[in-house]
């Protein structure tokens, strides 16, 4: 260093601090851009369409990553090659790889000869099927690791190495927090709740349905209004495709009146509070 002028170490200095900078901007670019697979539920036997997720802060335009899959999942295959499709996130001339390497792993490449950047920020980059064997059971875990990816300038980043988690589906069982019949003065808005299991279930969603609105409407959300009396079905149905219901009979009764002293406790109206009472306003509770 003694023999170094003012000149050439000012020189010098000015290249490391550079070199910082670009390092420094290259690990931010990389720790700020994941590519990974959300987790999913697949049934035993059953094909399943999964996507690659590629979240980036930097335009690139090359991508290579390893895949590593548990027992009891396969990648489709057509002669040999693995099925790999790139979604519109692509460029023009981009063009996707893969190949098995002595790890087990499957290594997917995707290139640009025109160095064309993947469109976007955020989103699917990579479809594929995933199919579980018959005997797919518990809990698997999915790796990509290796990550590597090049942006315009050549310039290659490292990403963090990612996993998803794949569980064996169970359709969903609904149960109910309700009696299934039930008596319900006219007038009377009731929330009737129901379970939905499992908690892993990817569609708990229900439709509410009424037999006759012209007695009780019901809403989205299982919410029902008594309008006249009479009896009327109320239906909660699963919508994931195993069609699993729930009936409630509603009957509906005169509505509720007062009592002669206003006491609103007195659901009946005989002027007197008594277990009758008590009971009635139990049954509309149960509700919500």
């Amino acid at each position: 260093m003694n023999n170094l002028s003012t000149y050439q170490l000012n020189n010098f200095m000015k290249k490391i601090l550079l070199t910082t900078l670009c390092l420094m901007a290259t690990l931010s670019a990389t720790a700020l851009s994941q590519l990974y697979i959300n987790d999913f539920a697949i049934s035993p036997g059953e094909t399943k369409v999964v996507e690659i997720m590629l979240d980036n802060d930097t335009a690139f335009t090359a991508l290579q990553a390893d895949i590593y899959l548990p027992d009891g999942l396969t990648i489709e295959q057509e002669n040999g090659d693995y099925l790999f499709s790139l979604t519109s996130r692509q460029g023009s001339d981009h063009t996707i790889a893969s190949a098995t390497l002595s790890s087990g792993a499957i290594r997917i490449y995707i290139t640009s000869q025109d160095l064309n950047t993947f469109s976007g920020n955020s989103g699917a980059l990579i479809t594929f099927n995933i199919t579980a064997d018959n005997s797919f059971t518990g809990s698997k875990i999915i790796e990509i690791k290796n990550i590597m990816a090049t942006d315009q300038d050549r310039v290659l980043h490292h990403f963090t190495n990612t996993a998803c988690t794949v569980t064996k589906y169970e359709p969903v069982v609904v149960s109910s927090l309700l009696t299934t019949s039930c008596d319900i003065p006219q007038g009377v808005k009731v929330k009737f709740n129901v379970g939905v299991s499992p908690d892993n279930a990817e569609n708990k969603s229900l439709v509410w349905t009424s037999s006759d609105e012209n007695i009780a409407t019901v809403t989205i959300d299982g919410t029902i209004e008594t309008l006249a009396m009479g009896t009327v079905t109320i239906t909660a149905t699963t919508t994931d495709g195993t069609n699993l219901a729930i009936n409630y009979i509603v009957n509906v009764t005169q509505a509720q009146q007062s009592g002669p002293q206003g006491n609103s406790l007195d659901v009946n109206g005989d002027g007197d509070v008594t277990a009758a009472d008590i009971t009635m306003i139990y049954n509309h509770l149960l509700g919500n």
